[in-house]
């Protein structure tokens, strides 16, 4: 599969074409509302152009950026935040215990 080059991309956000496509295993489509939505989190024209962007870029920090911005916007960070600091208190109380 062929990765879109940026003017390619652009030319997809302001075209009416609605057709959805992956880029490094991101969901991209177009809303009614004319918002982008990755992987169900909302974004504006100009942050997705961005996020496309950071996400074929060749450093793992952007592309790792993207990533946190994507779990960010679809609510997914939220959780993994919450697991991460619970099994953090749990390695606590287990060592205090000792």
């Amino acid at each position: 599969m062929r990765l879109l080059s940026q003017e390619e991309f652009n030319l997809w956000l302001r075209s009416s074409y609605s057709g959805a496509f992956y880029v490094a295993g991101h969901k991209f489509e177009k809303t009614s509302t004319d918002d982008v939505r990755v992987d169900n989190g909302l974004f504006k024209k100009d942050e997705a152009a961005q996020l496309y962007r950071m996400l074929t870029s060749r450093s793992p920090i952007t592309q790792i950026n993207a990533w946190l911005a994507i779990l960010e916007r679809n609510g997914s960070l939220l959780w993994v935040l919450l697991v991460v600091s619970f099994i953090l208190m749990l390695l606590v109380i287990l060592r205090i215990r000792r």
